[in-house]
């Protein structure tokens, strides 16, 4: 699965969440019991620790630029470098990954003015941040120069905890399983991906009558008012993997989505990747 062949499945997402870009209402704060790390992203890089303990990891995006961003954190495995991993996009930009490129998550696309977090347990390791979110020409923002190394370091014996969560949602391929209907109000959401390749979840609030299968499909080219809104969730993890996110959610309709590309490039939404849902 090429890196530069997500950017296509974000492209139309993109435009249709620039022209409804108004912050989602944000949880109420509480205190968190994990590390919080804080990520300021701009047009176009990353302010933030270059150092960090690992464990269980509140990583936090807050977006100071005009475009969209995330932060999809990559683990690079067998002593590879930042620059390898620059080196080896732009030279196979159409390829997959390497194999000691590991997508571990992070928190999903951020509204100008936005902020979203997801809850990680971080091995010691080097890693990479990056967004591939494509800008008003289609160019990703990683060739814009939106990679930040990131070194993390052994965990502590007490943040090794993962959070409570109240919902699990299971990612296969190509669909979502909600563990129980979802209610209204604040929730920690555990996501785990139980399928054989990479997958992220995109939280939608759907517009009256809309499907998440609209969003994806939107062509704001075409004119008309976008199917939704992004609101949360979290980028990619490999097979296995876990991590979670909190969202706080009023009554309505809603859906997830993964913009993931298969082997040929075609997202995975297209593939049957959506679930609609509705919260009361």
């Amino acid at each position: 699965m090429s890196l530069l062949r997500h950017v296509a499945g974000w492209s139309f997402a993109m435009a249709a969440l620039l022209l409804i870009a108004q912050p989602f209402p944000a949880p109420a704060k509480e205190e968190p019991k994990e590390s919080t790390v804080t990520l300021n992203a701009f047009d176009f890089g990353f302010k933030g620790p270059d150092r960090i303990e690992g464990g269980v990891v509140r990583l936090e995006i807050k977006n100071e630029g005009r475009e969209i961003h995330h932060a999809q954190l990559i683990r690079l495995l067998d002593g590879k470098t930042a620059d390898e991993f620059i080196a080896g996009m732009k030279a196979h930009p159409d390829g997959p990954p390497p194999s000691w490129a590991k997508f571990v998550g992070g928190p999903n696309a951020v509204i100008p003015g936005g902020q979203a977090t997801a809850i990680m347990n971080l091995e010691a390791g080097d890693y990479v941040v990056i967004c591939v979110i494509p800008d008003s020409k289609g160019i990703p923002h990683t060739a814009h120069g939106m990679v930040k190394p990131l070194t993390v370091t052994a965990s502590a014996a007490q943040n090794e905890i993962d959070p409570k969560a109240d919902v699990t949602v299971t990612l296969a391929d190509f669909n979502f399983v909600l563990s129980q209907p979802v209610t209204a109000g604040r929730h920690t959401v555990k996501v785990v991906n139980n399928g054989t390749i990479p997958h992220e979840l995109v939280l939608l609030q759907m517009a009256p009558g809309k499907k998440a299968i609209d969003f994806g499909n939107f062509n704001p080219a075409a004119g008309g008012q976008p199917p939704g809104k992004l609101i949360g969730g979290v980028v990619g993890i490999e097979k296995g993997m876990h991590v979670y996110f909190e969202t706080d959610l009023a009554p309505g309709n809603y859906g997830f989505l993964c913009f993931f590309p298969d082997e040929k490039g075609k997202p995975h939404f297209k593939r049957g990747m959506t679930l609609d849902f509705t919260v009361k």
